[in-house]
């Protein structure tokens, strides 16, 4: 009986701390300036580069190697656009599925891709 009086309180102690880093994680989620949420908020530009075959995030999208629906095989995930650069992420579904990260640089006023050098 005289645990009890010492365990208790700990363990009281441990489960409140428990719920501490799923609250730190959702304010982590929140928004950054900078952040897309759709193709629709990407230039046209880039658009035209990723392409018309493409889901937007949270669409219907194939993960595996069989489409029954007709659903494309990429989707949207993520954007980050800065002044002049910006990183685009698309899921990409069949055998090998992955997430692509496309980067671009305003050159000139237009949207430019950079495409990735080879590793050495």
């Amino acid at each position: 009986m005289r645990y009890r009086t010492t365990i208790m309180p700990l363990i009281f102690a441990i489960a409140a701390a428990a719920g501490l880093p799923a609250a730190s994680a959702q304010q982590a989620a929140a928004p950054q300036p900078g952040d897309i949420a759709s193709l629709a908020d990407l230039p046209s530009d880039i658009r035209l580069v990723i392409g018309p075959d493409v889901s937007d995030r949270g669409g219907p999208f194939a993960a595996g190697c069989v489409s029954s629906n007709g659903e494309p095989h990429s989707r949207f995930a993520s954007a980050r656009m800065n002044a002049d650069t910006a990183q685009v992420t698309i899921e990409r579904g069949g055998i090998a599925h992955y997430f692509d990260t496309l980067d671009f640089r305003q050159v000139n006023g237009r949207w430019v891709h950079v495409p990735k050098q080879p590793k050495k």
